[in-house]
């Protein structure tokens, strides 16, 4: 009895309030996979169509894009430091590559191109963001699988450690989308250059990315510098995963994920500033 006469309710058990809401947290996720998993298959289509290979562009653009810059490597007939295949360096570093431009260059018309999946309550701007971008990095994943088998039938040379190559790979990914969030939210609050300041700096950053160089060809005041770049450390990890001990490597995992947190947070910080501010037409 409370002190007005009233019989007090017992408290409620814990563990079937966390078992509540386990449950709750469970059928959201599971909404928002069926979600985004909607969206990938509308950006497939939407992107590629029906026609003329087309789903197959998806791994045949970057295959195509990758194998022609290490072939060229390749034939020229250049030694690389350390006796490394050019072949192999450059498949691991365009491929890569080839995801953080397509990541980045595509994330200022994202959230235009995909306008009419926002009358749905279920769908939200990140939602997009996420199934485009995790799209992009398993067309990547996959092609890069399928050059460097490719190139192990050839010349025997497989990937010393192919589960910690495609952590390299999803690395990427995850920092890429960070930006992407920050590249859109620049959109949102009208830096109406964004787009077009995004595309040639995506090329003019390649000797930045270091996905064509290594650490330890560089004196080793100049690596400390260049170690300062977040992808580098990603490229080094992805060329661990292909040759192994067979060449140095210069890489701090927690400098990695520390930077991917930062920019995602940033990102997710920007989107929310700047959400009221995005006009889809």
């Amino acid at each position: 009895m409370d002190g007005y006469g009233r019989s007090a309710s017992p408290p409620q058990p814990a563990a079937p309030r966390l078992a509540g809401t386990l449950s709750r947290f469970n059928a959201a996720l599971r909404l928002q996979a069926t979600v985004i998993g909607a969206i990938m298959l509308r950006e497939l289509h939407t992107r590629f169509g029906r026609h003329n290979l087309g789903y197959v562009w998806l791994f045949i653009e970057p295959m195509i894009l990758a194998f022609c810059i290490a072939g060229l490597h390749k034939v020229s007939g250049h030694g690389m430091p350390g006796g490394v295949d050019p072949l192999a360096f450059y498949i691991v570093g365009y491929t890569p590559y080839y995801l953080f431009r397509s990541i980045l260059n595509r994330a200022a018309g994202a959230l235009q191109a995909n306008a009419p999946l926002f009358y749905h309550r279920q769908v939200s701007f990140i939602d997009v963001l996420i199934a485009r971008n995790l799209l992009d990095a398993g067309a990547v994943l996959f092609a890069l699988i399928v050059m460097l088998a490719g190139n192990g039938v050839v010349t025997g040379e497989w990937p010393d450690d192919p589960v910690w190559l495609a952590i390299g790979v999803m690395l990427i990914a995850a920092f890429c989308h960070g930006v992407s969030l920050l590249i859109v939210a620049a959109t949102a609050w009208g830096v109406e250059t964004v787009e077009r300041v995004v595309h040639p700096l995506t090329y003019l950053m390649i000797p930045l990315t270091g996905a064509f160089i290594a650490v330890w060809w560089f004196p080793a005041e100049v690596q400390e510098i260049a170690l300062l770049n977040p992808t580098i450390h990603m490229f080094e990890i992805i060329r661990e995963g292909q040759f192994g001990v067979a060449v140095p490597h210069h890489y701090s995992l927690g400098y990695v994920l520390a930077s991917i947190a930062i920019a995602n947070v940033m990102g997710l910080i920007a989107m929310r500033a700047g959400r009221r501010h995005i006009a889809l037409q």
